[in-house]
């Protein structure tokens, strides 16, 4: 019976301190736990007591702080009884434990299989051919997993959020049985090239890893099929060897493919998957088999003339549009979350996520991006680099020591080679802040040159410095991409005007404009009431670490430029506006000088705990402001107002040009006066940013005053529209005395006005309809007064708890209705045993009371 099994459910978990039993008594049937917890991986040791009602109070008020770490700070055992139906001299059984933090000992039956070293670290995958030791009936395996000590290469989230209190220590991901006969095979592979000036061929490259498991010579056939195709070829196996089998076009012919479905990243095209299956056969009996899914696409990098790396897709440039992935503080995410999130960065019509040494607990999120068009930049953590978190001194290259060199990359090794298939991988990083040591380089290298020899890799996500490049690798360069910041509150012309730091230019690994105070509802899930209002203590329990560890920056500007809040409701609802216009200033000067800027990646995407910093959506997957402000300036056509020559662009990410197209632009006093209006016909080239409109000056304009832009189709059908509060005091950086933190602004653009806006009689119609296991509704909403009705909020609620029903995926949020405006938004929930007649929409602004369907 050949199979690949997930064998992740029912493990027992307890402390080591708890039983005086010997170690190879624990893995016999004789030893029987009395205080065990009943587990499901993968799962660290506090994740697990989680699962069984433990510390429910986690992320809620001070709970955090009050855990006792002492029980974490000794080894616990993971204990599970194997069944097995069949054995015998033809099957072989190999035992993998895909993730691990940080040491453990494995014992199978009474008896120890690991050596001293043979499991550790927190990216290593850990395979046994445990054949000699399992027998047909009941089995025991127990894991003795012991913490990470300081100065020990674990998982760490840095200055992102808090540390979990066990470290993470545990069983991080899952553990797999493997049975095959003599011959196993492992990652299947197909490496595409294609034809980037016609996009009509595609030359594949198939392979897969074989491991003769027996001490004799033994021949197998291995059958490949994919595409309505087979081919086979036989090879010979020495006793012991592993190879990687390479199926070529210039042996087997089919792999030469005629009009490709080729897979694009979002907003460039589709994400056709196809599936390979390979075969082998053993003295006429199936040995293995082996299957991945794979999309046809080719990745490249390219330099710009100043030096700056960008990326090709089939040939074509993209403009990388990202946020940077953190996993659950305890690497507990569950699979519909991680879907969830996946589709709140398509749904922001974002391209690329970056894995900063949290790479996922299973293979979710590389399956579920391969299908959503969302690329992958996956490297190690900056937690290795500095001495306050890793605990190892600082100096010029990352923190590996020479012994570790070859643990380490084989660790990278490996890692690489259980996502190498997915279409979604865009390029593998080495050090994130630091380059590795060129003799680390130099393996790593090694590896990647066997395993993905056609992969973009970056040596360190921090390369260019003020003045140019430095931080430049002996081996290969300078990397080509910047690590500038700013990581906290900058105004929305930084992004244009800059042309040191972190500005519209070149590739930058990470930045963004600093706190994202979530919407009222999470503040309310996140802190007693007693703690709502005003800010105080308990709010900083739940910002950043060290230099991030308060918002005095950011309130400094908001205050100045949206007036003091009086109360918690005000606050969080102005902070929406806030972060939906600082953050769509950044990612729309990146799109309007594509391709002299080639990327950006925001940090960050989301967070590992309930927290106001760096979030697109919070913990609990409640989209915030700068949700929906990514979403309208990352959409694939847009028109955009530029801060710096005030003038209007569209940006077009699509492959194909517009022509007959009209932009249509309407500029309002904060009185709802309209001082301009004009309907101005332009075309725009295909996957390109043009500018298309010189605004004129306008007279007598109000301190605060309102842009509003559509583009519309030949037959008038709106295509996009963007909006934009404005000010005539302007936001000047400080660029003299920027810092790795931010760049400070010394004067501030003036949105006092708002404050005054008149509410404005608003109507709401809602239709509802069950498709596919969602609820849409169709929001009809209309502006019934003679002025803007400003920044309307939807929400969709849940009558039965009272809740906000989350995720939830509206087409437009946040949205100003001009005077007399309709405008219908779609919205849709999952199912999930809702009762539609229960859901409620709801309209939420800063100057009208609730409006409820």
């Amino acid at each position: 019976m050949v199979q690949d099994s997930t064998i992740n459910d029912e493990w027992e978990l307890f402390a080591a301190s708890t039983t005086d039993a010997e170690d190879s008594t624990i893995s016999t049937s004789q030893f029987a736990p009395s205080n065990a917890e009943n587990i499901k991986l993968p799962a660290t040791v506090l994740s697990g007591l989680r699962q069984n009602g433990h510390f429910e109070d986690l992320y809620f008020n001070m709970g955090l702080k009050k855990i006792d770490k002492k029980p974490f700070s000794k080894p616990w055992w993971y204990r599970k009884e194997l069944t097995l139906e069949q054995s015998g001299a033809d099957l072989n059984y190999q035992l993998i434990f895909e993730g691990l933090n940080y040491k453990a000992d494995l014992w199978i039956n009474g008896q120890k299989i690991s050596g001293p070293g043979q499991m550790e670290g927190a990216f290593g995958v850990y395979q046994f051919n445990v054949t000699p030791l399992l027998t047909e009936g009941k089995n025991i395996i127990a894991v003795k997993v012991f913490p990470p000590q300081k100065g020990d290469l674990t998982l760490g989230f840095v200055d992102w959020n808090p540390e979990a209190p066990d470290g993470n220590m545990g069983l991080w991901r899952g553990v797999r049985l493997k049975t095959t006969r003599s011959i196993a095979l492992s990652h299947p592979n197909v490496r595409s090239s294609v034809n980037t000036q016609t996009l009509e061929e595609a030359t594949l490259t198939v392979s897969v890893f074989t491991k003769n498991l027996t001490d004799s010579p033994q021949k197998t056939v291995l059958k490949a099929v994919l595409l309505n195709s087979s081919f086979s070829k036989t090879i010979q196996l020495k006793p012991g060897e592993e190879k990687e089998v390479f199926f070529e076009s210039e042996e087997f012919p089919e792999l030469q493919i005629s009009n490709p479905q080729l897979w694009w990243p979002n907003n460039m095209g589709d994400q056709p998957l196809h599936q390979l299956k390979i075969t082998s056969t053993t003295n006429h009996h199936i040995s293995d088999i082996s299957q991945t899914r794979f999309g046809i696409r080719q990745i490249e990098d390219y330099f710009t003339d100043e030096g700056h790396r960008g990326f090709k897709v089939n040939g074509k440039k993209f403009l990388v549009k990202g946020g940077g992935w953190v996993d659950d503080m305890l690497l507990a995410d569950n699979d519909e979350k991680v879907k969830a999130q996946i589709d709140y960065v398509k749904q922001m019509n974002m391209n690329t996520i970056r894995l900063e040494g949290f790479w996922g607990n299973n293979n979710t999120l590389y399956n579920y991006c391969d299908e959503q068009g969302i690329m992958l930049m996956t490297g190690w953590s900056c937690q290795w680099e500095w001495e306050g978190y890793c605990g190892r001194p600082e100096g010029r290259y990352m923190s590996v020591y020479p012994e570790e060199y070859e643990r380490e990359s084989a660790a990278y090794r490996q890692q690489v080679l259980r996502t190498r298939s997915h279409p979604s991988m865009l390029l593998w990083t080495y050090g994130s802040d630091k380059l590795p040591h060129p003799d680390l380089e130099a393996i790593l290298n090694r590896h990647m040159t066997e395993i993905a020899p056609d992969a973009p890799v970056v040596t360190t996500c921090r390369g260019v410095e003020v003045g140019g490049h430095q931080n430049t690798s002996e081996i290969s360069g300078p990397s080509g991409v910047k690590m500038l910041g700013p990581y906290d509150w900058v105004p929305p012309v930084y992004w244009y005007t800059d042309t040191l730091y972190g500005g519209a230019y070149g590739f930058n690994t990470e930045t963004g404009p600093g706190p994202q105070i979530p919407p009222i509802e999470s503040i309310k899930k996140m802190l007693p009431e007693k703690n709502w209002w005003p800010i105080d203590s308990l709010w900083q329990h739940h910002f950043g670490r060290n230099e991030f560890g308060t918002i005095d920056r950011y309130l400094k500007a908001f205050n100045a430029r949206y007036g003091e809040s009086t109360s918690l409701e005000e606050f969080t609802f102005k902070n929406q506006m806030s972060s939906y216009e600082a953050i769509r200033g950044m990612f729309e000067a990146f799109a309007v000088n594509k391709y002299k800027a080639t990327g950006v990646i925001q940090w960050m995407l989301n967070s590992a705990w309930p927290e106001m910093y760096w979030q697109l959506y919070d913990y609990y997957l409640r989209p915030n402001g700068a949700f929906y402000g990514t979403k309208k300036a990352c959409a694939p056509l847009t028109p955009i107002y530029n801060y710096k020559d005030q003038n209007v662009y569209v940006n077009n990410d699509y492959l194909h040009e517009y022509g007959e197209l009209t932009l249509s632009i309407r500029i309002y006093s904060s009185n709802s006066e309209i001082l301009f209006s004009e309907d101005h016909p332009f075309s725009i080239s295909a996957n390109q940013s043009e500018k298309v409109f010189d605004l004129p000056d306008i007279n007598n304009l109000s301190t605060t005053w309102f842009l509003d832009l559509r583009i519309n189709d030949e037959t008038g059908k709106e295509l996009a529209n963007n909006f934009y509060w404005l000010s005539t005091k302007q936001d000047v950086p400080d660029f003299a005395t920027t810092t790795w933190v931010y760049t400070p602004t010394v004067e501030f653009a003036d949105f006092s006005e708002i404050n005054q806006l008149e509410p404005q009689d608003l109507t709401l119609s809602v239709d509802k309809e069950i498709r596919n296991q969602k609820v849409f509704f169709y929001c009809t909403l209309k502006n019934e007064g003679e002025k803007l009705a400003f920044f309307n909020e939807l929400l969709a609620n849940d009558n039965n708890s009272g809740d906000v029903i989350l995720p939830v995926f509206w087409e437009d949020n946040y949205i100003t209705l001009l005077p007399g405006e309709e405008r219908t938004i779609t919205g849709s929930v999952n199912k999930n045993g809702l009762e539609v007649e229960n859901i409620a929409i709801e309209i939420k602004n800063l100057n009208t009371i609730n409006i409820r369907d």
